[in-house]
């Protein structure tokens, strides 16, 4: 999402924040299907929640202070590393 945001003009501080604004909005949507649905395991729930919001600050303030060059560098890594582990994990 990071990387559509970019290519439609955005700068990276700014695909950043839409990029979590955005995800924010889906994870809302998420959890309005999932909880009616009596399914959920609330401990869990609550956990990852605290987890979410706890990382998405420290990537704010991340963001802030990390130089656009080394920031884009790091996620086109973390990127190529996670694609390389997912394609030798494949069956």
């Amino acid at each position: 999402m990071l990387a559509v945001l970019s290519l439609a003009g955005l700068g990276l501080r700014q695909a950043g924040a839409t990029k979590n604004a955005l995800a924010a909005a889906m994870n809302a949507a998420a959890v309005a299907v999932f909880a009616g649905g009596g399914g959920v395991h609330w401990l869990a729930a609550v956990s990852l929640g605290v987890g979410a919001i706890a990382g998405g600050q420290v990537g704010a303030w991340l963001l802030r202070r990390v130089d656009d060059r080394k920031l884009r560098l790091g996620v086109v890594a973390l990127g190529v590393a996670l694609t390389i582990g997912l394609f030798l994990r494949a069956p």
